[in-house]
């Protein structure tokens, strides 16, 4: 095998993943689609971690708990949450911290005024940015080795394992693989397919400004949903969306077009 795990993707899931796999002792190989200047994925535009605690912790203040974390994720999701998932992430959310800081990730307290969030989200000193890089650095430092502008087009599972990846006419080879190659709403004919035209005969996604990354694609998703008979799970249509500044660009304008009012 010329890698024990390949991770595929290049934001914080997969960053977390190569990360914790190579504390583990497994040789890592990490492939980023985006080129090193766009590296992160959405999570370079991301700027906090919403975080369960019974008590006040450091940059949190008052309590937090599992239940009412629990009930706020039921509002939003509409009930249609796995409830073991869920409460695993809500769970790990109150120690994970001290792993990120181990990594380089730095945290501050959320500003003066806002609504809330200072009771339940945890900020990113320099936002989703600085998050992202400090990973890379410590990936580096830990000996994960790095690619970038390296999409994959293709995977071979074989009697239901994972066998190659094939990125810019390169076979390789792993012992495991993580997926975490992003969502595809960068992907405008896949955005038109899901949402459909209205009783005018318009498509609404055309208007879609997507503040995240040009790179998301949905290239292997698309792939182990018509070649490897992945299950589907979710609503196509079901998003983040939030109020944009019309002057934004098409792809990667960030958390700074965000409208709060």
């Amino acid at each position: 095998m010329d890698h024990d795990v390949l991770v595929i993707g290049g934001g914080n899931a997969a960053l977390c993943a190569a990360l914790m796999a190579r504390e583990a002792g497994a040789g890592v190989l990490l492939l980023e689609a985006a080129p090193k200047e766009w590296r992160g994925g959405n999570s370079a535009h991301t700027r906090n971690l919403r975080c369960m605690h019974d008590a006040p912790q450091d940059v949190l203040v008052g309590a937090y708990p599992e239940q009412e974390y629990w009930q706020d994720l039921l509002k939003v999701t509409e009930g249609q949450t796995n409830e073991h998932l869920a409460r695993l992430i809500i769970r790990a959310s109150s120690t994970c911290r001290d792993w990120m800081r181990r990594h380089g990730v730095h945290f501050q307290p959320a500003l003066s005024g806002t609504l809330q969030v200072a009771r339940t989200n945890a900020f990113f000193m320099g936002g989703g940015k600085a998050l992202v890089n400090a990973y890379y650095r410590s990936a580096q430092r830990l000996g994960v080795a790095l690619r970038y502008g390296s999409p994959v087009d293709r995977l071979e599972i074989g009697q239901g394992r994972f066998v190659a990846a094939h990125a810019n006419g390169e076979r390789i080879r792993a012992k495991a693989c993580v997926l975490a190659a992003g969502g595809f709403e960068s992907n405008r004919q896949w955005l038109r397919q899901a949402w459909g035209q209205n009783e005018r005969g318009e498509w609404p996604t055309d208007n879609f400004l997507i503040r995240g990354t040009e790179y998301n694609q949905g290239v292997l998703l698309r792939h182990l949903l018509e070649e490897h008979g992945a299950d589907r799970i979710g609503d196509a249509t079901q998003a983040h969306m939030v109020a944009i500044d019309a002057r934004a660009p098409l792809y990667g304008g960030g958390i700074c077009t965000r409208i709060d009012c």
